[in-house]
């Protein structure tokens, strides 16, 4: 990378920043970390930015990695100090804590007073902080942290000294932040709210009462989050009048900007990122549906047409896996079971082995390395029914049915789980998928007045995540005593 940037060779330059982007793990992440805060070249800023927050989204399975163990303090208590660090449990950052200590006790165990008051304590079990962490050898040996824990015990035991002087930083009874939320923007309302997979709740974030009447009159819409931006390419009111506009949404300085159009008006298409770019493909136009394609550039603000899919596809649904873009179902002259993947490298789309069930109105994600097709209607009704699909085998398979038949809604991956949104017989309805107990659980279920389709994508890594959360403030948890 130091040479290819001593020559000046751009594109090599970019080829490199994908090639080791792609291949961050649990095990190399820290060292391009590392790597990337070194160096002065500026593409390896957003690695560096990059391979930080998988280390956050990923802390669980990082922290167990040969490199965690040769941190430097302060790169520890930065990892360690950020809101929106993935743990199941509190507790698994304290154990993290003592790991890093055990490698080299002898010259680390002064550290427990700079990192332990970057674990947030007061989410914590109080039995399980008098058990495990008063009473630990590091933390007894080491005064300032002995008395850290103390005060920290006293205000789970007296919450009303949170806000007195006890000099308890309100943080260690905050929950750390979701890695990601789910964003859906209900143009004819001109609102915009955000799912909270932590409390599994919905809050209002903003309301456009200006918003563009061409937009909020849009109905089959697509949504997409793609550099800090929240995209919505429009798709018409009926499929009689589809759209090519595409907007953008700063999710920093809320406000909306129109971008070039698609090269071709597209209702009920299918839309995803990949690389960098966005992806538009199929829809209905002029009675038919069609086999298009075409990618937005944002650098240049441009559209260009890539190679036609095998079938023309409404209604279809979209992800990506290994730097591919797969696309199920759909409607021709038929709902369809067909399936196919496009290869950016060679511009080509490859036919797969076709679903089990034909399916429109479907939800396509990638969850686990592999593709899952959930719900829809197969012609003659709707469907509880999911599937999925291995790219080794080239096979898809049975997974276990939903709690509830779904169309028209919306679908996508956070926290290790499928999430379910729908809207639809005036009910909205989060359900999710779990592959550690291997079901589906509703999560969230509330009277909309609303019966239509759901449009919402995941967003993260904003500098203002708390904005679309829920509150965060200070919470005593129940403990046990």
């Amino acid at each position: 990378m130091m040479e290819v940037h001593q020559f000046n060779v751009k594109s090599l330059e970019q080829t490199c920043f994908e090639v080791l982007k792609d291949n961050i793990c649990p095990e190399n992440c820290i060292g391009l970390w590392q790597f990337a805060k070194s160096c002065y070249i500026p593409i390896l800023f957003q690695l560096k930015y990059e391979a930080f927050h998988f280390i956050c989204e990923n802390f669980e399975e990082v922290s167990l990695c040969e490199e965690f163990l040769q941190l430097e303090v302060q790169e520890l208590a930065d990892i360690l100090g950020q809101d929106d660090l993935t743990v199941t449990q509190e507790s698994k950052v304290y154990q993290s804590v003592l790991r890093w200590i055990n490698h080299m006790p002898e010259e680390r165990q002064g550290a427990i007073s700079t990192l332990l008051p970057k674990v947030r304590l007061g989410q914590m079990d109080k039995s399980y902080i008098t058990d495990n962490v008063l009473n630990n050898d590091v933390v007894k040996t080491n005064p300032e942290s002995h008395l850290f824990v103390s005060d920290t015990l006293k205000v789970m035991s007296q919450p009303s000294l949170l806000c007195s002087e006890s000099g308890i930083n309100n943080t260690l009874f905050c929950r750390r932040l979701p890695n990601a939320i789910l964003l859906m923007v209900e143009l004819y309302s001109k609102t915009m709210e955000a799912f909270d997979y932590r409390t599994n709740s919905w809050i209002t974030v903003h309301i456009y009462p200006s918003l563009e009447n061409s937009m909020t009159h849009l109905f089959f819409y697509n949504t997409v989050f793609l550099g800090g931006y929240f995209y919505i390419l429009g798709n018409g009111l009926l499929f009689t009048s589809p759209s090519d506009r595409m907007w953008r949404f700063n999710l920093v300085t809320h406000t909306w900007q129109e971008m070039s159009p698609m090269k071709e008006s597209r209702s009920s298409g299918s839309v995803t990122v990949l690389k960098g770019y966005i992806y538009a493909m199929g829809g209905y136009w002029n009675h038919t549906s069609r086999r298009t394609a075409e990618r937005y550039q944002p650098d240049i603000n441009q559209w260009t047409f890539i190679a036609s899919m095998n079938e023309g596809r409404i209604r279809a649904s979209c992800t990506t896996l290994n730097n591919k873009i797969y696309i199920c179902g759909g409607q021709s002259n038929r709902e369809l079971n067909t399936a196919e993947y496009y290869n950016p490298d060679t511009n080509q789309w490859t036919l797969i082995t076709p679903m089990g069930t034909p399916r429109c109105d479907l939800g396509v994600v990638t969850y686990m390395g592999h593709i899952f097709a959930v719900g829809g209607n197969d012609g003659s009704r709707h469907l509880r029914s999911a599937e999925a699909y291995d790219p080794v085998t080239n096979t898809w398979y049975d997974v276990p049915e939903m709690v509830h038949t779904h169309w028209n809604f919306d679908i996508a991956v956070m926290n290790k789980r499928i999430f379910v949104v729908s809207c639809h017989t005036k009910n909205r309805i989060v359900e999710c998928y779990d592959y550690t107990t291997n079901t589906w659980s509703v999560v969230f279920s509330c009277m909309d007045h609303r019966n239509e389709r759901v449009k919402c994508c995941v967003i993260s890594g904003l500098p203002n995540m708390a904005e679309y959360c829920s509150p965060y403030k200070p919470i005593i948890p129940r403990t046990q005593v």
